[in-house]
Protein backbone atom coordinates (compact mmCIF):
# COMPACT_ATOMS: atom_id res chain seq x y z
CA UNK A 1 0.00 0.00 0.00
CA UNK A 2 1.32 3.70 -0.69
CA UNK A 3 -1.31 5.59 0.98
CA UNK A 4 -2.51 8.83 0.41
CA UNK A 5 -0.07 11.12 1.67
CA UNK A 6 2.30 9.25 -1.04
CA UNK A 7 -0.09 8.49 -3.51
CA UNK A 8 -0.80 12.57 -4.16
CA UNK A 9 2.75 13.25 -5.63
CA UNK A 10 2.28 10.33 -8.11
CA UNK A 11 -1.22 11.29 -9.06
CA UNK A 12 0.20 14.85 -10.04
CA UNK A 13 3.02 13.47 -11.34
CA UNK A 14 1.21 10.75 -13.89
CA UNK A 15 -1.80 14.01 -14.90
CA UNK A 16 1.82 16.07 -15.27
CA UNK A 17 3.20 13.90 -17.67
CA UNK A 18 -0.30 12.85 -19.75
CA UNK A 19 -1.35 16.68 -20.07
CA UNK A 20 2.19 17.32 -21.41
CA UNK A 21 1.59 14.20 -23.71
CA UNK A 22 4.85 11.94 -22.64
CA UNK A 23 3.19 8.97 -22.24
CA UNK A 24 6.00 6.75 -21.70
CA UNK A 25 6.60 8.60 -18.25
CA UNK A 26 2.72 8.51 -17.62
CA UNK A 27 3.04 4.92 -17.65
CA UNK A 28 5.97 4.21 -15.84
CA UNK A 29 4.26 5.94 -13.08
CA UNK A 30 0.99 4.71 -13.44
CA UNK A 31 2.97 1.06 -13.24
CA UNK A 32 5.22 2.13 -10.49
CA UNK A 33 1.48 2.63 -8.37
CA UNK A 34 0.18 -0.91 -10.08
CA UNK A 35 3.23 -2.72 -8.54
CA UNK A 36 3.66 -0.94 -5.61
CA UNK A 37 0.12 -0.12 -4.72
CA UNK A 38 -3.00 -1.89 -3.82
CA UNK A 39 -6.52 -2.02 -5.15
CA UNK A 40 -7.15 1.38 -2.71
CA UNK A 41 -3.91 3.42 -4.15
CA UNK A 42 -5.20 2.17 -7.88
CA UNK A 43 -9.13 3.43 -7.01
CA UNK A 44 -7.84 7.09 -5.45
CA UNK A 45 -6.10 7.54 -8.33
CA UNK A 46 -9.02 6.77 -10.65
CA UNK A 47 -11.05 9.15 -8.18
CA UNK A 48 -8.38 11.74 -7.91
CA UNK A 49 -8.50 11.66 -12.05
CA UNK A 50 -12.37 11.71 -12.40
CA UNK A 51 -12.05 14.91 -10.03
CA UNK A 52 -9.49 16.40 -12.63
CA UNK A 53 -12.14 15.68 -15.49
CA UNK A 54 -15.30 16.90 -13.47
CA UNK A 55 -13.12 20.56 -12.86
CA UNK A 56 -13.08 20.31 -17.46
CA UNK A 57 -16.78 19.27 -17.63
CA UNK A 58 -18.47 22.42 -17.40
CA UNK A 59 -16.42 24.67 -19.62
CA UNK A 60 -16.40 21.99 -22.37
CA UNK A 61 -18.22 23.48 -25.70
CA UNK A 62 -20.69 20.90 -25.64
CA UNK A 63 -21.96 21.30 -22.00
CA UNK A 64 -21.14 18.75 -19.73
CA UNK A 65 -24.64 16.76 -19.68
CA UNK A 66 -24.41 16.79 -23.62
CA UNK A 67 -20.69 15.15 -23.69
CA UNK A 68 -21.52 12.92 -20.51
CA UNK A 69 -24.51 10.97 -22.91
CA UNK A 70 -22.20 11.30 -25.89
CA UNK A 71 -19.16 9.07 -24.20
CA UNK A 72 -21.90 6.62 -22.82
CA UNK A 73 -23.40 6.08 -26.16
CA UNK A 74 -19.71 5.89 -28.05
CA UNK A 75 -18.71 3.31 -25.38
CA UNK A 76 -21.53 1.14 -25.58
CA UNK A 77 -21.29 -2.19 -26.65
CA UNK A 78 -19.61 -3.53 -28.82
CA UNK A 79 -17.28 -0.86 -27.87
CA UNK A 80 -13.83 -0.83 -26.11
CA UNK A 81 -14.62 -2.52 -22.67
CA UNK A 82 -12.01 0.24 -21.44
CA UNK A 83 -13.65 3.18 -22.96
CA UNK A 84 -17.36 2.21 -21.67
CA UNK A 85 -15.40 1.78 -17.70
CA UNK A 86 -14.15 5.29 -18.31
CA UNK A 87 -17.20 6.93 -19.37
CA UNK A 88 -19.43 5.23 -16.75
CA UNK A 89 -17.09 6.20 -14.16
CA UNK A 90 -16.64 9.40 -15.09
CA UNK A 91 -20.38 9.76 -15.14
CA UNK A 92 -20.81 8.05 -11.98
CA UNK A 93 -18.56 10.25 -10.39
CA UNK A 94 -20.16 13.31 -11.17
CA UNK A 95 -23.66 12.07 -9.98
CA UNK A 96 -21.33 11.48 -6.93
CA UNK A 97 -22.45 7.95 -6.97
CA UNK A 98 -19.46 5.95 -5.50
CA UNK A 99 -21.14 2.88 -4.83
CA UNK A 100 -21.22 2.60 -8.58
CA UNK A 101 -17.67 3.80 -8.52
CA UNK A 102 -16.80 1.63 -6.58
CA UNK A 103 -18.75 -1.15 -8.45
CA UNK A 104 -17.08 -0.05 -11.75
CA UNK A 105 -13.76 -0.62 -10.24
CA UNK A 106 -14.07 -3.43 -9.01
CA UNK A 107 -15.23 -5.33 -12.37
CA UNK A 108 -12.21 -3.85 -13.46
CA UNK A 109 -9.98 -5.28 -11.05
CA UNK A 110 -11.74 -8.74 -11.29
CA UNK A 111 -11.25 -8.79 -14.47
CA UNK A 112 -7.39 -9.00 -14.06
CA UNK A 113 -4.33 -6.96 -13.93
CA UNK A 114 -4.07 -5.91 -17.50
CA UNK A 115 -8.12 -4.79 -17.72
CA UNK A 116 -7.63 -3.13 -15.05
CA UNK A 117 -4.36 -0.90 -16.01
CA UNK A 118 -6.13 -0.36 -19.22
CA UNK A 119 -9.47 0.79 -17.92
CA UNK A 120 -7.18 3.36 -15.94
CA UNK A 121 -5.66 4.08 -19.13
CA UNK A 122 -8.62 4.99 -20.44
CA UNK A 123 -9.84 7.09 -17.73
CA UNK A 124 -6.40 9.05 -18.31
CA UNK A 125 -7.26 9.96 -21.89
CA UNK A 126 -10.59 10.71 -21.45
CA UNK A 127 -9.74 13.22 -19.15
CA UNK A 128 -7.28 14.69 -20.59
CA UNK A 129 -9.45 14.65 -23.93
CA UNK A 130 -11.37 16.57 -22.05
CA UNK A 131 -8.83 19.37 -21.03
CA UNK A 132 -7.92 20.01 -24.73
CA UNK A 133 -10.45 21.63 -25.70
CA UNK A 134 -10.70 22.52 -29.31
CA UNK A 135 -9.81 25.97 -30.65
CA UNK A 136 -9.67 27.22 -34.53
CA UNK A 137 -12.74 28.81 -36.74
CA UNK A 138 -15.07 26.07 -36.68
CA UNK A 139 -15.43 26.09 -32.69
CA UNK A 140 -15.01 30.22 -31.83
CA UNK A 141 -18.97 31.34 -31.51
CA UNK A 142 -19.82 28.19 -34.04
Amino acid sequence: MIGPAALVPLVEDVLRHVFAGDLDQAAAVLDHVADVGDAADMYGLCIAVAETGQSALPAHPSGAATLVRALLAASSAPADPHRLFAARFLAAYGRDDREMTTALFHAAVTAGAQARTESVCALLALVSGLHRRPTGPCTEGT
